[in-house]
């Protein structure tokens, strides 16, 4: 391996004051070991939406101390939203290397909160690398797991996935269309992946969501069963962690499932889901087989349907 790679670690800031020292921090600190110590660098691309916080100075002092390896976007573009703005990174990135280093450059996820171990960066690219397996046009997707921590960084659970209850081997079409298992801020892409996601359609429910659509229907993805970040919880995370717990027979449990009309909310998440496949299937939906097509309509159908058509079909899609 003898060629330089670039990783273009994209984070985007809204008043993320309180954690984003400890987080730029740790991304500074990565540790690079075996085949991919003396080919590797570190770009940490930058964009705020708007803080009133004093989150740009802050990107503005690192920036200022690490001219090359920290790097502001202006775009004046205003306040974008979490998924805008990881949107405007990675357009920014993709074209941020010309020629053919253009083969050789990736992209990690970044939430302004969190705390990535020292050998995140270095275990993801050995990963990616070996699934690529020379032929950079494939797009790749590597995720992990991570360490659920409390705002003082005291470990709430070792394991995101097992808190959280997800399945990460359900990396299927229709499993991805459902409910996705991918944590963003622990992916890593090549550029393939990325030139083939963009743009994220404002009918996507989150960013990271339509990468893992992305890399389930046209690449190849690994999930890294270990703890490679810490995920912080506090409160004033976007989206956040939430215990899983298994159902049981209890009277409230009997209830919901005897209901005879769907709750307001899961029928609002159905239409999120739905708007998202029929943004899937108006992109791509040539480019995939006649059963995914199939699937997509079903999904697409679900804020219609009954509610037991609905329970059905979603546990059924979901084991395809």
């Amino acid at each position: 391996m003898n060629q330089t790679r670039t990783v273009f670690v994209l984070l985007p800031v809204y008043n993320g004051a309180r954690y984003l020292s400890q987080q730029i921090d740790s991304i500074l600190a990565q540790q690079w070991a075996g085949n991919v110590k003396d080919v590797a660098s570190v770009v940490i691309l930058c964009r705020d939406d708007g803080s009133s916080d004093g989150s740009q100075a802050i990107l503005a002092d690192y920036a200022l101390r690490f001219p090359g390896t920290v790097r502001l976007i202006d775009d004046e573009a205003g306040n974008l939203g979490a998924a805008g703005n990881f949107s405007a990174l990675m357009h920014h990135a993709a074209s941020e290397t010309p020629g053919q280093a253009q083969a050789h450059s990736y992209f990690a996820l970044a939430d302004q909160d969190d705390i990535w171990h020292t050998d995140k960066l270095e275990r993801s690219l050995v990963a990616l690398l070996a699934i690529e397996g020379g032929d950079t046009q494939i797009p790749v997707l590597v995720h992990s797991d991570l360490r659920v921590v409390d705002a003082s960084a005291h470990v709430i659970a070792e394991s995101l996935m097992a808190y959280q209850g997800l399945r990460p081997a359900r990396a299927s079409l229709p499993a991805q269309l459902l409910s996705n298992t991918l944590t963003g801020c622990t992916a890593m892409m090549n550029r393939a992946l990325i030139e083939k996601a963009l743009p994220v359609p404002a009918a996507a429910v989150m960013h990271d969501w339509w990468l893992s659509l992305i890399a389930s229907a046209f690449g190849r993805r690994v999930y890294l069963d270990q703890a490679l970040a810490d995920y912080r919880q506090h409160d004033s995370n976007t989206i956040g962690a939430k215990a899983y717990t298994s159902p049981v027979l209890t009277h409230e449990f009997i209830s919901k499932l005897m209901m005879t009309t769907q709750s307001a909310e899961t029928q609002k998440a159905f239409a999120e889901i739905a708007a998202q496949a029929d943004a899937f299937v108006r992109r791509h939906g040539n480019e995939i087989s006649a059963l995914q097509r199939f699937v997509c309509r079903r999904i697409i159908a679900l804020p219609n349907a009954g509610l037991w058509w609905q329970r059905g079909l979603f546990r059924l899609l979901r084991l395809l």
